[in-house]
């Protein structure tokens, strides 16, 4: 009987390999392009200090803080059936290391012959989102939408129509999210440890950042007035399909984003003492495409004396600025002029965006523990 029984399994023809088969295993390396405007590199407003004020722009830096960049600490590698994009083998790349063509993350992952999609992206992020990771062909990633409660706050908004409320999606904006991908991939027979491949022979991977970083600045006129203030940019995707790149499957969404109170050089504006900007650096999928749609964005204050102020405007040609393609830049040349407060009790205030001390005290309050 043993003996009938090695006939037959020996008749099926199946080539069971051990997992720790040497012939099992492929080496990768992914390399990720740190190349990310207002992120890895100086900024300084060419517009305002060279066209307005005639001074040479590399003699002034904005001293405007970039937002902060932290290198991912690991990398997702997954292997999906190329006929039916199910997930068949995934691997978390922590090794880490530098050479001639930039830093790069490796390892080995554990595969069988076939034809597979490979895609890789940095795992763990704050604020963006992957979604589908089971699935290559809809794996995606997406921010969070606002709370509808946050939402509902906002002036701009609050003249909609119900349908306008009810479709409206207001999203946060992304983080970096550097990806790679490559359909069809061939891993074939071998005996010793292979090295996987893209489709034009490389044996490496890079990875792009996927999230476009655009820094947006306009005047303002009585900042000190301002207690806080965000943005609402409309037109823009609501994520993007990693294995593609395809950045419409998620639709349309409108970004939020805080903003920040920078500064202008003395006598920038003639007549106008405080005369200051506000700015923000935010990541975005990018806009809709194929559609011509107007790019607005509407900027929300909520004043030192209890009001609510918001302007917005249509910059649908400031992303198709040299400034904004080059250099990711939207300075938008309008002024915002604040209200001043009501005279009467409660109205005359200071602080906002410009607290003087004098104005904190002391507070004491007693509670039950």
């Amino acid at each position: 009987m043993a003996i009938l029984l090695l006939t037959l399994l020996g008749a099926v023809g199946c080539d069971f390999r051990d997992l720790r088969d040497p012939g099992n295993v492929s080496y990768v390396r992914v390399y990720i392009d740190e190349h990310i405007l207002n992120v890895t590199e100086g900024f300084y407003d060419e517009h305002v200090y060279e066209d307005i004020l005639g001074q040479d722009p590399g003699s002034y830096v904005s001293g405007i803080a970039h937002p902060p960049y932290s290198r991912p600490d690991i990398l997702r590698i997954g292997l999906f059936d190329h006929e039916t994009g199910t997930l068949v083998t995934e691997r978390y790349l922590r090794n880490q290391g530098d050479d001639e063509r930039g830093h790069f993350y490796d390892g080995y992952v554990i595969i069988n012959p076939g034809v597979y999609d490979l895609i890789a992206y940095n795992f763990g992020t704050e604020s963006t989102v992957i979604g589908d990771e089971y699935n290559g062909f809809s794996l995606n990633a997406h921010t969070n939408e606002i709370s509808a409660a946050m939402a509902s706050k906002f002036k701009s908004r609050a003249g909609s129509d119900d349908e306008t409320k009810a479709t409206e999606s207001i999203r946060y904006d992304a983080d970096n999210l550097f990806v790679t991908g490559a359909q069809g991939l061939k891993v074939t027979h071998h005996e010793a440890v292979d090295t996987l491949r893209t489709s034009t022979g490389e044996w490496y991977f890079r990875a792009e950042n996927v999230v476009k970083t655009y820094y947006l600045q306009i005047g303002i006129i009585n900042a000190q007035y301002i207690a806080s203030s965000v943005a609402l940019l409309s037109g823009m995707s609501a994520g993007i399909r990693l294995l593609d790149g395809n950045n419409t499957t998620q639709g349309e969404s409108t970004l939020y984003f805080g903003l920040s109170n920078g500064r202008y050089p003395a006598g920038y504006y003639p007549g106008v003492d405080d005369y200051r900007m506000i700015y923000a650096t935010f990541g975005t999928f990018g806009e809709m495409p194929f559609v011509d749609y107007n790019l607005k964005v509407s900027f929300e204050f909520i004043t030192t004396y209890g009001e609510a102020y918001e302007e917005t405007i249509d910059i649908t040609r400031e992303f198709q600025k040299e400034d904004a393609i080059e250099r990711g830049w939207l300075i938008l040349d309008y002024v915002i002029n604040i209200p001043p407060p009501p005279d009467g009790p409660g109205g005359k205030t200071d602080g906002g965006m410009t607290p003087s001390v004098d104005e904190w005290g002391d507070v004491h309050s007693e509670f039950e523990i």
